[in-house]
This record gives C-alpha cells, structure tokens and sequence, in this order.
C-alpha cells in the first residue's frame, strides 16, 4: 500500500505546478509584447535618422556653396571642385562615401551609403542626385553664390 501511495504522488502534474507553469509563461508573453512595443518606436527613429542625415549634409553643402568664387563641375559628373576664403574645395564620391578634401590635404566624409552620385549645374544651381545603396534616390537643388572679385 505504502508503494502505491508514492507511485500516485509522483505521476502527472498538480493543480498548483500548472498555475505556476500558466503564471511564468505570462510573464514571458508580457516581455514579448513589451520588445514590440519598443521595437516600433525605435525603428522609426532609424528611419529619421537618415532623413537627418541627408538635411545636414545637404545643409554643410549649401552653406560651402554661398560664396564661391569659381565653381566647376568636372568630366564625368562624378565631382564638383569650387573656390572660397577658405581654399580650394573638392566634392566628390569615392567608394560609398561623398567626401570633401580642401586644398589637397586630407578628406572628410560628408555623406555614406551611397552608390552613385551624379552633379550637374543650371545656371547658378547645382542640381545633384543621390542613389543610396539600398536603391533610394535622393535629390536637391542648391543655389551657387559666386561673387565678383
């Protein structure tokens, strides 16, 4: 008798092994459920982001392009090179980066991810068209300030 009584208390589960089993798979669910309700919030930041990047790069661009004394864009369209108080200024695309070098020396990466970049000039505006990577275009138009000297 003995033997059977540990035999029965042994097999299956009881009432309270299964609300325990019920109370942390809740827990879980709510955690799981919580991510997503921080995942979305996160991955329109990201989409920001780079919307973000393109408005300051397009602004630095701008501001080189107020007061330029010369301003060519070179053979291929792949590079434009102007003229300030502070140099010698070449913009152009190298790999997937668009990078400035003054006066010869260095470079700065102003703008990344990008497969192709393509310049052209209209009278006093620089239009320039940006293929990203993953296929977007972006485009803008910006006014050239030459100034007499």
């Amino acid at each position: 008798m003995f033997r059977w009584l540990t035999l029965r208390q042994e097999s299956g589960y009881s009432l309270i092994e299964s609300i325990f089993q019920l109370v942390i798979f809740c827990i879980f669910v709510h955690f799981i459920v919580l991510f997503f309700l921080w995942k979305a919030p996160v991955e329109s930041k990201m989409a920001d982001y780079y919307a973000t990047e393109w408005e300051l790069f397009a602004i630095e661009l701008q501001e080189m392009l107020a007061e330029v004394s010369t301003f060519n864009v070179l053979v291929g369209d792949r590079e434009i090179v102007l003229k300030t108080n502070r140099g010698d200024i070449e913009i152009g695309q190298r790999g997937a980066v668009i990078r400035k070098t003054v006066n010869q020396q260095g470079y700065v990466p102003m703008y990344t991810n990008v497969a192709q970049v393509i310049f052209s000039r209209h009278d006093e505006e620089l239009h320039m068209e940006v293929t990203m990577l993953d296929g977007r275009i972006r485009e803008r138009r910006f006014a050239i300030g030459l100034r007499q000297e």
